[in-house]
């Protein structure tokens, strides 16, 4: 029995609760043993997960500046012949005749057709009318032409007949 106060001391020897906070403290320090031990592993796994991240987001970083920069390439490659195209376009522009001056030549020319063709129609007409004439009169040329052989070989045929008769009377009258 001891105490401070006097009374007597209830507590069994060895006392449980000392044994108890003895046994929990024991406990508690295998526990923290065994925490630390697993998250001092899960840190170098983390770490080392990091660490591989850390290189994949470095690979993947340099990757796309490499396809960026392909991709500018490319553009700027597609804007230069995009460039050239508008440039061709734009000198074939300047060559084109503007539709103002065009609509007036065109119509002046419509003008010049439409008076070389009514010309032509005119000339058509007189050179049908002069041939129809040509043939009338080689028509009449023919005609004259026939009848004058004709009369020419009836005046044949009687200076023929002519001299027949002739010959006959010299013969008669020589006999």
């Amino acid at each position: 029995m001891s105490g401070e106060t006097g009374a007597p001391d209830w507590r069994p020897i060895p006392d449980p609760t000392l044994l108890t906070t003895q046994q929990l403290l024991r406990e508690l320090a295998a526990l923290r043993e065994l925490l630390e031990t697993r998250i001092g592993s899960l840190d170098r796994i983390l770490s080392r997960r990091m660490d591989d991240a850390g290189k994949a987001i470095d690979a993947a970083l340099v990757s796309a500046e490499k396809a960026v920069t392909k991709a500018e390439t490319a553009s700027e490659r597609r804007f230069d012949s995009v460039n050239e195209f508008r440039k061709a376009l734009s000198d074939q522009t300047a060559t084109f005749i503007p539709r103002a001056e065009y609509d007036t030549a065109h119509a002046s020319l419509s003008d010049r057709v439409t008076a070389n063709a009514d010309r032509m129609a005119a000339l058509e007409l007189r050179l049908t009318s002069r041939l129809d004439l040509g043939q009338g009169a080689d028509t009449g040329t023919a005609s004259a032409h026939n009848e004058q052989r004709l009369n020419t070989s009836q005046v044949i045929a009687a200076l023929a007949t002519l001299a027949a008769v002739v010959t006959l009377v010299l013969y008669i009258v020589k006999r």
